[in-house]
């Protein structure tokens, strides 16, 4: 079945090569069922191109000189767009600019009032700690909410290296608390660390002495990727608030 349709996939837009060719004519020939998009950005993809990624990419393939694109397969069958008209980038109106930024000032205010919050129970957990307080007692008071984790190594074992696949079973928070507890002793407390669009402190319950004899070189090394991992985030913090500050958005897509 699927075969059948890419060979009517192809006899479309074969027939489109021809001088003159009306794409809604030639769909009309083929018995070829048309949708029509809203206007659209790469960013704000119209719903009907989210059916695959491929379809937003052919689709800014597109332009005037060449208004049809190839056949493009998705899951159920194939694509074949047609460019009826394109509006140029242009700067954002005042009007138009005035709810992003609305919107950046409250993500950069609520941000930062997150991070004011959480420096200030990091030095409450820290003060409990001091004075022999139960830190427990002090997170509670706090209205935090608190998760206790499994045991978990910080240093991978040969065994379960294999090209990383260890890391990409765990989640990013998980590694974020890693790196931040990596140089810490039992008991201590981290910075306030934002993760997406929360944070977290970690407490260091307790670490068990290293086992083998390449320990030492192990921990050298991991320390060393630690200080390259808090690099990144420094600079990808500073990025984003860049990119903020200019009015821009990028979407995972």
């Amino acid at each position: 079945a699927l075969q059948k349709l890419a060979d009517r996939a192809t006899d479309f837009t074969q027939a489109l090569l021809e001088k003159s060719a009306n794409f809604k004519q030639a769909a009309a020939k083929f018995q070829l069922p048309l949708h029509e998009t809203v206007e659209f950005t790469a960013a704000e993809p119209d719903p009907q191109l989210k059916v695959d990624p491929k379809l937003g990419a052919a689709a800014f393939k597109l332009s005037t000189q060449e208004p049809h694109s190839d056949a493009v397969q998705v899951a159920d069958g194939f694509y074949v767009l047609n460019l009826t008209g394109e509006t140029e980038a242009r700067p954002l109106t005042l009007e138009e600019a005035k709810p992003k930024i609305v919107d950046a000032l409250k993500k950069t205010r609520a941000r930062e009032l997150m991070s004011t919050k959480g420096a200030e129970l990091v030095q409450q957990l820290r003060e409990a700690k001091k004075s022999g307080q139960s830190l427990d007692s002090a997170i509670e008071k706090a209205g935090a909410k608190p998760e206790k984790l499994p045991e978990f190594s910080l240093i991978e074992k040969e065994s379960e290296k294999s090209e990383g696949n260890e890391q990409k079973k765990q989640s990013p928070e998980l590694l974020t608390i890693k790196d931040s507890v990596a140089l810490l002793n039992p008991g201590d407390v981290t910075d306030f660390v934002p993760s997406g669009t929360d944070g977290l402190i970690a407490i260091l319950e307790k670490r068990e002495p290293l086992a083998d004899t390449s320990g030492a070189d192990k921990k050298a090394a991991f320390e060393k990727r630690i200080l390259q991992n808090k690099e990144r985030i420094v600079l990808v913090e500073w990025l984003r608030d860049r990119q903020q500050a200019a009015g821009l958005e990028f979407k995972k897509g």
